[in-house]
């Protein structure tokens, strides 16, 4: 299939193109990324049918196995009949907001994004492109759905709003997608590429007071909401951070997403790779992802689990890992870790480039 050619062509190519000047390499990427997305999206490869013990059950809801797409992956709601053929775990939307969006454009390149291949790594200045609420609930609510794979939908507020007006919009999303019958929802805290309120859990506990009186105590059925927030919390913020969730009622929580501690993560990076991440961190900023984020994510979920242990919060309540997620391995030891399913991003992709449409066949071993 084309996305699986272009994907294996890239992964020969892609340690030598990062050599081109970094302009250029971030040019190229940034536009034959979306080539690459269409052909994917495009694609209903043979299904893949994974065995009933990887099965998990959270919330009432049954997933093929724990692990899945993270948010950044589905921009405009697509992908759902391709990714339930390979055999994901489940299906969960990109980011919306209550404005569309088409992202973010510098030095005339748009939605820049280079990829790190030597470090299993990449950077994105996406800026959020979406279609808003409105326009993927309606494409969701369209899905000719599948038993067992359940749909998630990832929202936050619009970085044009702010104050009470973007809740407003917040809470007019959810119930959107509450009426298209999604299964779950996240709220996402942690995107770097885009203002969306001040960070000080003060701040966060305001937002989430706000959406859970709004929308948690007025659910028409059962429909959990967990609540993302970055790779680079701070472990001593995590305790503070459950019980803000504890208490207003939500149903999980998500650490993380991409990260903007570039210069921890240089000195973890190939040096092969490290003129492209000067370039691209001191031109646009952006998020890192993939490998170099393994340890703070996992940190996170082993904290977030004590935490609950201690806790024994009266609601059903689960931990989801983002970030270095690439292997069986990864996935094992962040079960073993605390958290109830997985989400990866930058890991998809590197293993889409090796094993094609059968990446999660050969994770849970069909």
């Amino acid at each position: 299939m084309l996305a699986e050619i272009i994907a294996r062509l890239d992964h020969i190519a892609r340690p030598f193109a990062v050599h081109l000047p970094p302009a250029l390499a971030t040019q190229l990427y940034s536009s034959g990324r979306n080539v690459f997305l269409s052909a994917l999206m495009a694609e209903r490869p043979r299904l893949t049918t994974i065995a009933e013990q990887h099965t998990r059950t959270l919330w009432g809801l049954t997933f093929q196995h724990g692990l899945l797409n993270a948010a950044g992956m589905f921009k405009h709601g697509e992908g759902y009949e391709t990714v339930w053929r390979q055999g994901a775990g489940g299906y969960l939307s990109g980011t919306t907001t209550a404005h569309q969006r088409t992202g973010n454009i510098k030095n005339g390149i748009a939605k820049p994004f280079a990829p790190y291949p030597r470090s299993r790594a990449a950077s994105n200045w996406l800026g959020l492109p979406n279609d808003g609420h409105e326009a993927v609930a309606k494409r969701i609510a369209a899905f000719e759905r599948h038993e067992g794979f359940p749909i998630g939908a990832s929202l936050m507020t619009a970085p044009e709003s702010s104050g009470k007006e973007a809740l407003e919009e917040l809470v007019v999303g959810m119930r959107l997608y509450e009426q298209a019958g999604v299964d779950f929802l996240e709220i996402n805290e942690s995107c770097p590429n885009v203002a969306h309120g001040a960070s000080t859990l003060e701040a966060i506990a305001e937002r989430l007071e706000y959406t859970s009186r709004h929308f948690l105590v007025q659910r028409s059925r059962r429909l959990p909401v967990v609540v993302k927030f970055s790779t680079d919390t701070a472990l001593s913020d995590v305790e503070a951070l459950l019980d803000i969730l504890c208490s207003f009622g939500y149903d999980g929580v998500n650490f993380g997403n991409t990260s903007t501690n570039y210069a921890h993560h240089r000195t973890m990076l190939h040096a092969s790779d490290t003129a492209l991440f000067d370039y691209f961190t001191q031109t646009f900023g952006g998020g890192v992802s993939g490998k170099p984020l393994d340890t703070l994510s996992l940190n996170l979920v082993r904290r977030a689990s004590e935490v609950l242990r201690a806790k024994a919060p009266k609601q059903e309540f689960h931990i989801i890992r983002t970030g270095g997620i690439a292997t069986k391995a990864d996935v094992e030891e962040s079960f073993a870790a605390g958290a109830s399913l997985c989400q990866w991003y930058t890991g998809y992709f590197e293993r889409f480039a090796e094993d094609g449409h059968s990446l999660y066949a050969k994770i849970f071993g069909v």
